[in-house]
């Protein structure tokens, strides 16, 4: 094996630059003696990387940028190439998905809750590898076996570029907001992380199901959203979704609403479009590090809402995840719409911050 290899390494200034740096080494680094060594298939661009690309000199000194330079992406698949002296759950040649989440204390109350994504002793983005340690914008990259789920065999791997995104849609739906069959939701975003939700939503039974989007968003995103079983769609730009929304359940407001789009004013439209007692979930600023929007907390107050936000996952949502890909509850492989070469990576990241007919862009070194 090569003493070096080609990876995109991220600067703490946001920078992105394709290198040559070194083959991570078993028994060299913190997750030795269970560390696993791997080669990567393919690693999808997340709207977050996007953000960190496209965003403004005045953006980029409010994003949480890595403390010193590292490989980026963290939507992983890959295939175990070499084994540390401790590891049991995995050998050469297996594929896997790498959950993100590797470090945390394992003792404060968030661990004891097995919610080791919002581990109470770690700042939020230290605990992933893509973050400290380095993630798969590379030929290789080294993760603990603790945090590697293999791929069933009827998943191809293309397929499984979409179960970080997946298994984070999974933590969205059922384990943050508790959606139970026969629930009405309302999902605002199209993008690949809210058709995974609508899936999800499908999968469990939950229905009807609002989508909203864009005019950019009708001849793809929306347009899919309706192939995979979105009840109403609605183009916020053409129709009021207010207006919308009340007409469809007759005054009353659905059960659940899912914010997936990072902008101000959905994070308001969430507030009126809920019912009385209604669950509310903002969570596209994510990918921003988080946005201001005004909020009137009087219709938190007289509709007893519940708000709540959500990061990441927890070891839960990826067994789940898994199980909804191997038995086709949830469509994975036609959502992961274009892939490039490691060496295009600028052309890859331009695509997927700029075209309207494209879902999950993937990196292939």
């Amino acid at each position: 094996m090569a003493e070096t290899m080609k990876a995109l390494v991220e600067y703490p200034s946001g920078e992105l630059k394709l290198e040559q740096v070194p083959v991570p080494q078993i028994g060299k680094t913190r997750f030795a003696p269970h560390d696993v060594l791997v080669e990567v298939e393919y690693c999808g661009i997340c709207g977050s990387d996007i953000y960190k690309f496209t965003a403004s000199d005045e953006e980029k000194s409010d994003i949480r940028h890595v403390p010193a330079p590292v490989v980026s992406g963290h939507e992983i698949v890959s295939v175990v190439r070499a084994v540390g002296s401790a590891v049991t759950s995995v050998k050469p040649g297996d594929r896997v998905v790498h959950e993100i989440v590797t470090f945390f204390c394992g003792h404060c109350p968030a661990c004891l809750e097995g919610r080791f994504n919002i581990c109470n002793t770690i700042e939020p983005m230290k605990g992933r590898a893509h973050y400290v340690t380095g993630g798969g914008f590379a030929d290789y990259t080294m993760w603990s076996e603790h945090q590697l789920h293999k791929i069933p065999e009827n998943v191809s791997s293309k397929a499984a570029v979409l179960m970080e995104p997946l298994a984070g849609s999974i933590h969205s739906v059922i384990t943050r907001m508790g959606v139970k069959a026969g629930e009405s939701v309302a999902i605002l975003g199209p993008g690949a992380r809210g058709l995974l939700m609508l899936q999800v939503c499908k999968a469990i039974g939950a229905g009807p199901i609002i989508m909203t989007g864009i005019t950019r968003d009708e001849p793809y995103r929306l347009a899919m959203a309706k192939k995979l079983g979105a009840d109403l769609i609605v183009n916020v730009e053409k129709e009021d979704l207010r207006k919308k929304v009340a007409e469809f359940t007759n005054g009353i407001g659905v059960d659940v609403v899912l914010e997936n789009t990072g902008a101000v004013e959905p994070i308001a439209e969430s507030l009126d479009i809920v019912r009385k007692g209604g669950r509310v979930m903002w969570a596209g600023g994510g990918i921003r590090g988080g946005i201001v929007a005004p909020v009137d907390t009087s219709k938190i107050i007289v509709k007893e809402l519940d708000v709540r936000g959500e990061i990441s996952q927890i070891p839960y949502d990826w067994k789940t995840a898994i199980h909804f890909a191997s038995t086709g509850r949830v469509e994975l492989e036609s959502l992961v719409t274009h892939i490039y070469p490691l060496e295009r990576w600028h052309d890859g990241f331009m695509l997927a911050a700029t075209s309207a007919d494209c879902l999950r862009v993937a990196l292939q070194p």
